[in-house]
């Protein structure tokens, strides 16, 4: 007889269960798939499939495709990894700026400057970190019309707002001073090679960065149209 998928036999007056003998090998690698959870890889996959059937157009679809990266853990993994990076420095520009406030009478507003703007750096990396953890796996509707959202929203353009028209200030302080006195502390022009010069490179190096991402950004506008181009003429 059969008792719960167990073939036991039946001898007698005296009943005795022995249950056959079990199958020990493994169920097929295409049974184990069908139940087997779906990668990041297959997700990922699948979400911008979808975004591509639902999309009107190119610019919609890449406007999605943007969308599911920035929702991803993976782009959570980077900001928070780019955020310990960029905070170093802004982290540096605060304890600099403090420790020598008093050492750059050539333009006393340039330590004032550091402190000020690795702070509001510091912040702002932080709410882009926190926006960013806590869209992950929400809907943009519900993300984009909650008040909260609205609030991170206007502080965050407040904030770019105040940092552009500090960065530009800094520009003044910083660029009609060149080239201070870093020998005789008495002087008028003299200031602490260390502020200056870090202060003088974080303004330089900003813009190199912006001149590299817009040259980033007409190399792939120009790839994007190539390709357009070439699919046109098929």
């Amino acid at each position: 007889m059969e008792i719960s998928g167990i073939t036991v036999e039946q001898q007698g007056s005296d009943s005795e269960y022995v249950p056959a003998k079990q199958d020990p090998s493994p169920p097929s690698y295409g049974v184990a798939q069908e139940d087997a959870p779906p990668t990041y890889e297959e997700t990922m996959t699948s979400r911008i499939m979808k975004a591509k059937e639902e999309s009107s157009g190119n610019k919609e679809f890449a406007q999605n495709v943007f969308k599911i990266m920035c929702s991803s853990a993976l782009c959570l993994i980077i900001s928070a990894i780019f955020a310990a990076i960029s905070m170093a420095l802004p982290i540096a520009m605060i304890v600099i700026g403090a420790q020598k406030k008093d050492d750059c009478p050539a333009e006393p507003f340039i330590p004032i400057y550091m402190i000020v703007f690795g702070a509001c750096s510091i912040c702002s990396c932080c709410v882009s970190l926190g926006s960013c953890a806590k869209k992950r796996g929400q809907e943009d509707t519900e993300e984009d019309g909650s008040l909260a959202g609205r609030c991170v929203g206007c502080f965050t353009g407040i904030l770019s707002l105040f940092l552009s028209s500090w960065f530009i200030a800094g520009n003044v302080w910083i660029y009609r001073t060149y080239e201070p006195s870093y020998d005789d502390s008495t002087a008028d022009d003299y200031c602490d090679k260390t502020v200056y010069l870090l202060a003088f490179w974080v303004t330089t190096a900003t813009y190199i960065l912006i001149g590299a991402v817009i040259c980033a950004a007409c190399l792939c506008c120009c790839i994007a149209c190539c390709c357009a181009a070439s699919k046109g003429n098929k």
